[in-house]
């Protein structure tokens, strides 16, 4: 009988070593914040978002990033007054819950804003995920995209107009979030730097510098058409204090 319940036992210690561990829920929440500005989500500036094995390359989870820009003071300050924390309950952040058996390195890959085109940018981050332990904390998973948003409203691409005409050139210029700069908010017109520069059929380069339209809240300029012909224009944005640069292309025709 002792030998009996020894080998029963020796059976079931086997059982046990050999059964495959269980894996672990394990929640992650990753955001993306514009450099020097807020968070990326919601319907206008989403960002995708895809956790990958570091190791592997197997696509762990993707989707995209959803709620609010966040809240503007407690962003700017740092979070100084919530603990270091710059999101609130509703701010933008794509959510998911991994299935995991043992520590996995984990790359995760944020693009956006997508629906901004001519500023998208991609950003990588790589860290180990433990089973069982989210990474929820702060603000979580937390990934930053520089750059800004150059749209030109005038002139549309490819319009004709008549020689001596002088084409006006309106541009919008915002963070990465969508933030809108002004001449007394948290992003100011004084600030950035908006530059265009023109070329006539492939010829020398025209630097053109923009003026800020407080009433419009654009960068504006004038561009005269002397000579029929192709001219390209290639507008630059920069602001210095947060290294932060954005480009967008029109051209038109002159006859």
């Amino acid at each position: 009988m002792y030998l009996l319940l020894r080998l029963l036992s020796a059976t079931a210690m086997l059982l046990f070593a050999t059964r495959p561990a269980a894996a672990e829920p394990t929640r992650i929440d990753v955001r993306v914040i514009a450099r020097g500005a807020k968070f990326l989500g919601g319907y206008t500036m989403p960002v995708q978002v895809t956790l990958t094995d570091a190791d592997t390359g197997e696509t762990l989870a993707r989707g995209v990033t959803s709620g609010t820009t966040g809240d503007t003071q407690r962003i700017m300050t740092g979070g100084k007054d919530s603990g270091g924390k710059r999101a609130s309950a509703d701010t933008a952040a794509f959510r998911t819950t991994l299935d995991i058996v043992r520590p996995r390195r984990i790359t995760a890959t944020v693009t956006g804003p997508l629906s901004q085109a001519q500023a998208t940018t991609t950003a990588t981050s790589t860290q180990w995920v433990l089973p069982g332990h989210d990474v929820t904390a702060g603000d979580g998973w937390l990934i930053e995209l520089p750059g800004l948003i150059v749209d030109i409203a005038d002139p549309i691409a490819y319009r004709w107009v008549k020689a001596g005409e002088t084409v006006p050139l309106r541009v919008g210029v915002t963070m990465l979030c969508g933030c809108a700069i002004s001449q007394t908010g948290p992003w100011r017109a004084s600030d950035t730097e908006v530059e265009a520069v023109v070329t006539t059929n492939g010829g020398a380069p025209r630097r053109i510098p923009l003026r800020f339209d407080p009433g419009a809240a654009i960068f504006t300029a004038d561009v005269p058409a002397v000579e029929a012909g192709l001219y390209e224009i290639e507008v630059m944005g920069w602001v210095a204090a947060s290294n932060n640069a954005g480009v967008a292309h029109t051209a038109f025709f002159v006859h």
